[in-house]
């Protein structure tokens, strides 16, 4: 993931969401909880390590069927339907009834 879309205003939304989801571990969250609280360039370069790593395994680089990037807001669901932003998902389901 492009460390520069940390900075897209809806990235601790997605990390929010992130820590409620079940999917992190303890020390994951609690990095996550530290990011939030003092921002990405305060964690320390292992927690900078652990934090990307999570980042990686819980997000989709880009949409499987437009190749653009997805919303933070989206990612969790793009996790879930196998790498679709909500529109491509959405005529995904449309095709697929017809």
């Amino acid at each position: 993931m492009k460390k520069e879309r940390f900075l897209e205003e809806d990235f601790e939304g997605f990390i929010e969401d992130l820590i409620k989801s079940g999917r992190l571990d303890d020390k994951e969250i609690g990095i996550s909880k530290r990011m939030l609280d003092k921002g990405y360039d305060n964690l320390s370069d292992k927690q900078k390590y652990v934090f990307d790593k999570m980042i990686n395994n819980n997000s989709v680089e880009e949409c499987q069927r437009c190749a653009c990037d997805i919303p933070w807001s989206e990612m969790l669901e793009a996790l879930d339907n196998g790498g679709y932003c909500n529109y491509c998902q959405h005529m995904k389901e449309k095709l697929e009834k017809e």
